[in-house]
């Protein structure tokens, strides 16, 4: 499984032992961490960066998160950032495992309604069960993708209903 995982940099003061616990898990599973940002990035680098940079940055982890199977961010410390990158991961219908530590669930998150996106409180003590949960939920929330033919009859209606409703033909 390939996973992208990120966090907040300035988080990192607080939550680097949490940080590397998680990869290490995830690599202990047999998983494959695509990118993870949060393990090599530096916040002054961040800071100092040129505009071009900073694009070139933001347009490999969007290709990163495209990439993934399944997206995994510790959000125990609040980062507009991460919030963006789990919008994405949604917005792209990315399963998403939103972890913190307990006593540090992110409010924001108890609004989102949205069966892809997983918010879990752990210990390091617990990682790996629940990580080895949380994956498997995840794996029956991605999305399946297959064609099949349609009838003339059955795509005028497809083309109406999406029209007119406002709503994918697929769905």
């Amino acid at each position: 499984m390939k996973i992208f995982f990120n966090a907040s940099l300035t988080g990192k003061k607080l939550y680097q032992l949490n940080y590397l616990a998680i990869i290490n898990q995830l690599e202990k599973l047999g998983h494959t961490i695509i990118s993870a940002p949060v393990k090599t990035g530096e916040i002054i680098k961040v800071a100092q960066a040129s505009q071009q940079q900073a694009e070139k940055y933001y347009e490999d982890l969007m290709k990163s998160i495209a990439a993934a199977d399944i997206n995994v961010f510790e959000v125990s410390y609040p980062s507009t950032g991460i919030g963006h990158e789990i919008a994405v991961s949604l917005y792209r219908g990315k399963p998403v495992i939103a972890l913190c530590v307990k006593g540090k669930n992110p409010y924001i998150f108890n609004s989102v309604i949205d069966e892809k996106l997983q918010v879990i409180e752990y210990s390091i003590r617990d990682l790996g069960k629940i990580l080895v949960n949380a994956i498997n939920y995840a794996l029956d929330q991605q999305d399946v993708r297959f064609n099949f033919f349609v009838s003339p009859q059955i795509q005028r209606y497809l083309d109406w209903v999406a029209k007119y409703k406002r709503k994918p033909r697929a769905v």
